[in-house]
């Protein structure tokens, strides 16, 4: 596939995933959901990915990092806990407009931020597979990836 087509479709794959996912949250933090509401805060959440994204790419380029001998790894180690910090925020958001007594400690909003961590890379896998010569040639740091 040509890699000017891969960025445009892993943009919109991720918007619909984060509105899915926000969708998802807002039933179970706020006990209420729509549609609307699912999309503001799925656009808050790729804007928040975008943000840290930009930053990553700036960090992994100040600091000259060589290519690790598992990729994979430093992929999730930079990652998991910088998406940790977004959907933690996200969920604060979310919380914040609830009438529900959900907290970011409880154990839903922890399985809701770690699920949208999931979600996040899953839905990472097209920019990773159909680009830079695929699995193998793909080193996510440095890249943008929101």
């Amino acid at each position: 596939m040509d890699e000017s087509a891969v960025f445009p479709i892993y943009i919109i794959v991720k918007y619909l995933v984060y509105c899915a996912w926000c969708y998802y949250g807002l039933m179970r933090l706020r006990d209420k959901a729509s549609i609307g509401n699912a999309i503001g805060f799925g656009s808050a959440r790729l804007g928040l990915g975008i943000v840290f994204g930009v930053g990553i790419f700036f960090v992994g380029a100040f600091l000259h990092l060589n290519a690790p001998a598992h990729p994979w790894l430093m992929y999730l180690s930079v990652y998991a806990p910088v998406r940790y910090i977004e959907w933690t925020i996200l969920a604060a958001l979310v919380i914040a407009g609830a009438t529900s007594t959900h907290s970011i400690g409880d154990g839903v909003a922890q399985r809701w931020i770690v699920g949208g961590i999931v979600v996040s890379h899953l839905a990472d896998l097209p920019v990773i597979l159909f680009t830079h010569g695929g699995a193998q040639g793909f080193l996510p740091v440095g890249r943008f990836l929101c």
